[in-house]
């Protein structure tokens, strides 16, 4: 593990400390001005601040504190002047006795997993969060959260946050807390998002800047898309507001308001996923490379009477809504892990040598001391394998998601959701009417991504994406499965499904606001993308 994880010390570039820093300048009224950089690291922020013609004199006193002794050493030396006070000190500790309320709180709080937290850190990290009922003790997924939540408790009643956050902000479920309070907190938010990740080192995570205003003339939440950061520093961008802002996730955020408003007009007139379907996490083996082999391991050690079929992930079904027979045994042919080891308790390993010899090696592994194995009464038991499903939505994509036909009749590793129909709902329509550019704008907006350009969705933001659901005739689903295995990219299929699935909603829905949602869709899987 490297330094950078153990502290998620990813420093902030200069071109963006100098630009907050000016940017507020302009915001920050009057002198005597009080400003708190809890996580100061190198200085970068302080360095700005003292650099700044007009800003610098209006301090009466900047606080820094960092852990990092040599780092501290980098901050005392930016400037002689005896309004900088620097303090030794874990801003989780610091916190603790601090009760002094600033102009400015501004940074880059450190980027740490909870897993990697010590105890006593998890423990203060909750306490932080115990400061606003609204919060939960549970929800600490990382240190950041503890950070912005004691910085917005330190914010003065004219004060401003200025913060360096991952998108994670905007995204994922347990941060829905967190929006809520700075909606509550601030009468103005502006958030700034980027095009390109602003930390080259931390592979795959993606940033945004927020600024949040005690008090504000001009009251509301402002968003802005930085497509290069160098707009920033020659001014290149201007602040739009989003009245829709206050749902559960941000990611509307990249759209106009009026685009939110038609997307929100249909989505209210069809149903969602859930109600054409049950879907579940498929298999949870706790160890793919053990439990999930290829022919040639089935063969080498007589497994043929103890495996079952599987499709581990959803890179094997590139370019298909259908998993046929015949290309699942082309994947068995490519020397893929298809075969999962299915043993129950009477399974007797030891009277067959060699598969008694591949459990062995299980035990040389480990693979009994994995968590998810450990947990079984037979460590080599994988529990809830079931039946296969009528098709699978892998939870991770890159270009679409993808809801695919299980006509291979094989089981699904938990990359996927299996999907078994409702009484009166055909998957064959299902999965015709999932490809529109309506529902795959909401997979964007609903799930999460990563650097990289990975999209995520999770058991619940699947079962709620609004499909607009069709009844089709066989050979038209199998012109659709043809038509789609031979497409250049999604937008061939999108071009082709969006007028009849979208006016089947609504036959006065014009070709205008047809093309205008399949513009969303695209907007939305650039930007996404866009973070690679």
């Amino acid at each position: 593990m490297t330094n950078k994880k153990l502290t998620g010390s990813f420093y902030t570039p200069k071109l963006i400390a100098d630009f907050l820093v000016n940017y507020l300048s302009g915001k920050l009224e009057g002198k005597d001005l009080t400003i708190l950089e809890p996580s100061s690291g190198d200085g970068i922020f302080i360095k700005a601040i003292y650099n700044h013609q007009e800003l610098s004199t209006k301090i009466k006193k900047v606080i820094a504190v960092e852990r990092e002794r040599i780092e501290l050493e980098k901050v005392k030396a930016i400037t002689e002047k005896k309004s900088l006070k620097t303090i030794h000190s874990d801003f989780l500790e610091f916190q603790n006795n601090n009760k002094q309320k600033f102009d400015l709180v501004i940074g880059n709080p450190p980027y740490i997993k909870k897993n990697i937290l010590a105890p006593e850190q998890i423990s203060l990290c909750e306490n932080i969060h115990k400061i606003f009922p609204s919060l939960s003790r549970n929800k600490i997924k990382n240190i950041w959260t503890a950070f912005l939540v004691r910085s917005i408790n330190f914010v003065s009643e004219n004060g401003i946050l200025a913060f360096v956050l991952p998108s994670e902000l905007l995204q994922v479920k347990f941060a829905a807390e967190l929006r809520t309070l700075i909606l509550k907190e601030f009468e103005r938010v502006e958030i700034f998002t980027f095009n390109e990740l602003l930390f080259k080192d931390c592979k795959g995570q993606d940033t945004l800047l927020l600024i949040g205003e005690r008090k504000s003339i001009n009251k509301g939440v402002f968003y802005c898309n930085i497509e290069k950061i160098t707009d920033l520093k020659e001014k290149k961008f201007s602040l739009a507001q989003n009245i829709n802002i206050r749902e559960s996730k941000w990611t509307h955020h990249h759209l106009t308001t009026d685009e939110i408003e038609l997307l929100e007009k249909i989505k209210k007139r069809i149903n969602i996923i859930n109600h054409y379907c049950i879907s579940k996490a498929g298999i949870v083996t706790g160890a793919n490379n053990f439990f999930i082999v290829d022919a040639k391991t089935v063969q080498e050690y007589s497994l043929n009477n103890y495996v079952k079929e599987i499709i581990q992930k959803g890179s094997f079904v590139n370019g298909s809504v259908v998993l046929s027979q015949v290309e699942f045994e082309n994947l068995i042919l490519q020397s893929k892990p298809t075969f999962l080891l299915a043993l129950n308790k009477s399974t007797k390993i030891e009277e067959n040598e060699r598969i008694h010899r591949y459990f062995e090696k299980g035990l040389e592994l480990k693979i009994n001391k994995r968590y998810k194995a450990s947990l079984r009464n037979a460590w080599y038991e994988v529990p809830n394998i079931g039946t296969p499903p009528e098709a699978f939505f892998f939870k991770r994509c890159n270009e679409y998601p993808k809801l695919i036909k299980n006509n291979a009749n094989v089981l699904s590793t938990d990359s996927a959701y299996t999907i078994s129909m409702n009484e009166d709902y055909d998957i064959n329509n299902l999965i015709f009417s999932f490809y529109n550019s309506l529902t795959l704008s909401f997979a964007e907006l609903n799930g999460r991504y990563y650097g990289g350009g990975v999209l995520e969705l999770t058991p619940n933001e699947f079962k709620n994406l609004p499909v607009p659901y069709l009844d089709v005739k066989v050979i038209d689903f199998n012109s659709f499965v043809k038509d789609f295995k031979n497409k250049t990219s999604i937008n061939d299929i999108c071009k082709r499904n969006d007028t009849i699935i979208l006016k089947s909603i609504d036959k006065n829905l014009d070709s205008e606001s047809i093309d205008k949602i399949s513009r969303i869709r695209e907007k939305l899987y650039l930007r996404r993308i866009k973070t690679n």
